[in-house]
């Protein structure tokens, strides 16, 4: 048996320790809440309730253990474990090793399960009554997740992927590891961080998002804790402030993506209706549906069925979100989303998805006849009946949203076909946007309801103001605006227009209704901000998509084919300029120049510089001046190196330009195999090559004798070349051939928008002749795309107010009578 050097076994050891006894504590903290939550002797509930608290303790320290262990592996660069060979590498930066963690499955689900742990924690300090209930699920969920962690084998399945399995037991045929010393010849570094993951909304993005999807389970438990504990009512209250909690991190983390995705990718926006985009909106949409049933219940008694539905879906919608993104059914069709390592999962997700379901459905059966339900008729004049329809539309979006993104799946399951087509945004914009109207108009009108009936008269009086002061301003957009938005035609460009208006009338509906109704008070005011917010992002998402501006037009006559976006769809040559080196060149309102670029071999990253400058036409000053700085991996593959670009961006308040480069040519890079062709010339003849033809105006003959501004050298053969190109651009050009002390020498001309080097050479009979080299070692240029993006500010600046309005709504309701548990 081979002794091999260098391990570290010991820490992995502990790590798959760690394992087991994250699995074994949360299996006797479920059942020891299971137990508790059903005997009615208070002797031995309190008997159970140590027992449950004590193993979920020991859950945490584990979770907690099992975290810090695998990032000292990463962090401590152990290659000979495959998940820090796989996923980090020596020349990281230390920001991104946290990156590296949650880059696969088996982080991921880490980050997950401690989340959960310290939720659950949290649970254990303030749920009371409902500790036992919600704890059960808090702590089969946790089951779960270890599960995914354990990797080991139950007959010829394997039952989740352990991150601390060592290289040589993964691949033990191979012949590296039959040498001692395999670590220090070997495995001297690791594969590293997926290159578009080494962003710095990565490092931030992922915990955030993870907390949202952790936190989706409170809720749900005490869903089936209402209906485990035949309680229909009372699950209510506790769980509106952790439904609020749910619906602003989760909403937060959506939008942190679309950040990283803007800054990181180059389909040019921040939203593209990608499967893994889709999959982690849905859950959202069907939060914000259920807290919005469930304030209605509380008011009126109405909705409490569409409650559970809504809470029980919208945690079942992110496993199966997690099953979609993880067991690589997705993988063809997502430019982030898990693929082959995560079919392991397939069946095991399956199981967990089948489980959540049928707890709650078991459940409500059991006692649907005692639910609660309110025969009275809704009025149209209530707050409840127009707040009902709003979730009844959040649910409709989010099943057609849903039902598009599982295609892949579907076909794969039945043999089937069916595709979404190419233009994958329209398909969902074209509904999406109708959606938005009338979300937009139920956020601005709903809250002047009151529950259960209100006056028109009374509605008029409120509303008549914002309703003018909106359509004002939406006119004056729509008007002096300019969005013309008419790739869709004129219908498309009617609803844009109209949801525009309804985004802008819940802005300043909510609003006014923050100051004039309620006054600036706060414990009332989390709804209005909340509104508020995601009016600003319905309007910020309109103007910056509609108005949407490509800038890079092509008009130099330069075009590189073979260009490819991020989702390997071709590029449209005229839509990328190409910027030689130092050469100012127009582009739309701007000229923009290419000032260098520098390469970081450690990362092999290439920094490019670009200068705007934007000349004002009345007296021709520079109206406006800065520079860009967009990036790209520098990455080897069959075809050779190829770009993988980071836009860069110019920030202001109206609007972003958003650049990145397409394709680099650096003659650095570039081995120049061309030669010159020679061609005896006069005046006045023309020579073709293969982009057009050259004129010789002039051809002079000096020495320095007869010519004393030539003190420099003996004789000198001058000519003046005019190249005409194909496109009817036309460049001067004067190399030249001097002879200085019996020696020659050649002044050569290069025309780099023609890939053309022009020089002189004179034969030992007296004739001239001009050279003509055609080379694309010649160019030091790149090529670009880039947009304006008018007003995007909007859109953040509306996240960040919606995500306030949800955090003060939950703190109101922690504080308040109504978080009675």
């Amino acid at each position: 048996m081979i002794k091999f050097n260098g391990e570290h076994l010991l820490i992995g050891q502990i790590g798959y320790f760690l394992t087991l006894l994250a699995f074994c504590s949360a299996l006797v903290a479920a059942y020891a809440n299971f137990k508790a939550a059903g005997t009615k002797d208070m002797l031995e509930e309190r008997s159970w309730q140590k027992l449950a608290r004590i193993s979920f303790l020991t859950n945490v320290v584990a979770v907690i253990g099992l975290f810090l262990t695998l990032y000292l592996i990463i962090y401590n660069h152990y290659f000979e474990y495959k998940y820090a060979h796989q996923h980090s590498k020596r020349s990281l930066d230390m920001q991104y090793l946290l990156s590296c963690f949650w880059e696969g499955q088996e982080g991921s689900f880490m980050l997950w399960g401690f989340w959960n742990a310290m939720l659950g924690l949290a649970l254990i300090r303030w749920s009371k009554k409902w500790e036992f209930p919600v704890m059960t699920v808090m702590s089969m969920v946790q089951l779960f997740l270890a599960s995914f962690l354990m990797g080991i084998y139950f007959f010829d399945v394997r039952i989740g992927t352990n991150p601390f399995v060592l290289m040589r037991n993964e691949f033990p045929d191979a012949p590296i590891f039959q040498d001692a010393d395999y670590l220090a010849k070997y495995l001297t570094d690791g594969n590293g961080l997926n290159i578009l993951l080494q962003n710095y909304w990565m490092v931030i993005h992922p915990p955030i998002l993870f907390l949202g999807f952790a936190s989706s389970i409170v809720p749900y438990a005490f869903a089936v804790a209402g209906l485990w504990k035949k309680d229909h009512a009372g699950w209510v209250r506790p769980a509106m402030p952790w439904a609020l909690f749910c619906a602003g991190i989760l909403g937060l983390g959506i939008m942190m993506g679309a950040a990283w995705a803007y800054e990181s990718l180059t389909f040019g926006g921040y939203w593209a209706w990608d499967p893994v985009e889709n999959a982690s909106m849905v859950p959202w949409l069907l939060l914000v549906a259920g807290i919005h049933t469930l304030l209605i219940f509380q008011s009126t008694g109405y909705s409490l069925k569409a409650s559970y539905l809504f809470i029980c879906l919208s945690f079942l919608l992110v496993l199966y979100s997690t099953f979609l993104t993880r067991t690589g059914v997705l993988g063809d069709t997502s430019v982030h989303s898990f693929t082959g390592e995560g079919s392991t999962l397939y069946w095991h997700l399956i199981i967990m998805q089948l489980f959540f379901i049928f707890l709650p459905l078991v459940l409500y059966f059991r006692d649907r006849k005692n639910v609660p339900v309110v025969v009275k008729e809704e009025s149209m004049n209530s707050r409840e009946f127009w707040m009902f329809v709003g979730s009844l539309l959040l649910l409709i979006s989010g099943l057609y949203i849903i039902v598009l993104t599982s295609l892949p799946f579907f076909n794969k399951l039945f043999g089937t076909s069916w595709a979404i087509g190419k233009d994958v945004e329209y398909v969902y914009n074209r509904i999406m946007i109708l959606v938005s109207i009338i979300i937009g108009l139920l956020t601005a009108i709903t809250q002047y309801f009151k529950y259960k009936d209100t006056t028109r008269k009374y509605i008029w009086s409120k509303l008549l103001i914002p309703t003018i002061i909106s359509v004002v301003l939406a006119a004056l957009v729509s008007i002096f605006g300019g969005i013309d938005y008419d790739n869709y035609g004129a219908g498309f460009l009617a609803a844009i227009h109209l949801a525009l208006w309804t985004a802008i009338y819940a802005v300043v509906a909510n609003a006014s209704y923050l100051i004039i109704v309620l006054k600036w008070k706060m414990k009332a005011a989390g709804s209005s901000i909340t509104h508020f917010g995601f009016g600003m992002m319905l309007v910020g998402i309109l103007i910056s998509s509609a108005k949407k501006e490509l800038i890079s037009e092509n008009r130099t006559g330069i075009a590189v084919p073979g260009l490819k976006d991020a989702k390997g769809r071709d590029e449209d040559p005229l839509e990328n300029i190409t910027l030689i080196y130092n050469i100012p060149t127009p582009m739309g309102k701007y000229t923009v120049t290419y000032l260098g670029d520098s390469t970081e071999t450690k990362n092999n990253k290439v920094y490019f510089k670009v200068k705007f400058i934007k000349t004002d036409t009345t007296d021709n000053s520079i109206a406006e001046e800065f520079d860009v700085t967009p990036n790209a991996f520098l990455m080897k593959g069959e075809e050779g190196t190829q770009l993988s670009s980071n836009p860069g961006s110019r920030h202001y308040l109206s609007n972003d330009v958003f650049v990145y480069i397409t394709s680099w040519l650096n003659p650095d890079n570039v081995k120049d195999t061309a030669s010159f062709n020679y061609k005896p010339v006069n005046a006045g003849d023309t020579i073709y090559y293969s982009n057009g033809f050259v004129v010789v105006d002039r051809v002079l003959a000096a020495n320095k004798y007869d010519n004393k501004e030539l003190p420099l050298v003996d004789s000198a053969w001058l000519s003046e070349l005019t190249v005409y190109s194909k496109e009817g651009r036309k460049f001067p050009a004067t190399p030249a051939y001097f002879i200085k002390d019996g020696g020659a020498s050649g002044k050569t001309d290069t025309i780099m928008e023609q890939n053309l080097v022009l020089t002189l050479n004179k034969q030992p009979s007296g004739k001239v002749e001009l050279g003509i080299k055609e080379s694309n070692a010649v160019m030091r240029y790149i090529t670009l795309k880039a947009y304006r993006f008018p007003w995007i500010n909007l859109l953040w600046l509306g996240t960040i107010i919606m995500v306030i309005g949800f955090m003060i709504s939950m703190y109101f309701r922690l504080k308040s009578k109504l978080y009675a548990v």
